[in-house]
């Protein structure tokens, strides 16, 4: 799986992208900076991204991960 990130200054644009995209994706604030993280990112989404002025745009092939292990206890929010 592909993942794309987005730095750039500009939320807005960063969540129009974001939405125009037909991928999940995690929008995550800094200091002054934000970054949008876009799961299975296709060619097309990068190409959107980098047409994007002043952001900084990485794709990186997803090798090992876990989304959810869960802490053993049970809770409303276990599967």
């Amino acid at each position: 799986m592909r993942v794309l990130f987005v730095e750039g200054k500009d939320p807005e644009a960063l969540r129009a992208l974001a939405r125009a995209l037909p991928h999940p994706y995690w929008f995550l604030e800094g200091e002054g900076v934000w970054l949008l993280q876009v799961l299975g990112a296709s060619e097309g989404a990068e190409a959107q991204a980098r047409s994007l002025p002043g952001v900084r745009v990485w794709a990186f092939t997803l090798q090992d991960g876990v989304v959810y292990r869960g802490c053993g206890k049970r809770s409303a929010t276990s599967p």
